[in-house]
């Protein structure tokens, strides 16, 4: 079994380091995740499957987005309180690795959650109107 796993990706900066400091305190296991590796599926990337070597040289993405993989609703819960508390913020994109997305790559899983969050914010300004 994979150990509870966040992926970090374009935190290279303070909110990362605390978040990876919240990470080593509960138990999680951080990974950042470099451009080179984003032909890689998420799953395989989180622990969750074998690493093909596919490299990637397209073009990545400059957003914050975590990828968390393998924790309990529990764990969830307290790690995504533990950002708000660490960091006074949030990480906009963020995702629960699943069946359906952990054969996507990386830039797959950030277009997908970019058009969710448009939707939902389309759909707050026509609550809004």
């Amino acid at each position: 079994m994979a150990v509870p796993t966040v992926l970090l990706y374009n935190l290279d900066n303070e909110k990362g380091r605390k978040i990876k400091l919240l990470c080593l305190t509960q138990k999680l296991r951080a990974r950042a995740v470099s451009p080179s590796e984003y032909g890689e599926t998420v799953g395989a990337l989180a622990g969750f499957g074998e690493r093909t070597g596919a490299p990637y040289t397209g073009p990545g993405f400059s957003g914050e987005m975590l990828v968390m993989a393998g924790l309990s609703g529990r764990q969830l819960d307290a790690f995504l309180r533990g950002i708000r508390e660490k960091t006074g913020g949030t990480v906009a994109l963020k995702a629960i690795l699943t069946e359906t997305n952990m054969g996507w790559n990386s830039v797959q899983l950030h277009q997908e959650l970019q058009r969710e969050r448009q939707a939902m914010e389309a759909r707050g300004r026509e609550g809004k109107a």
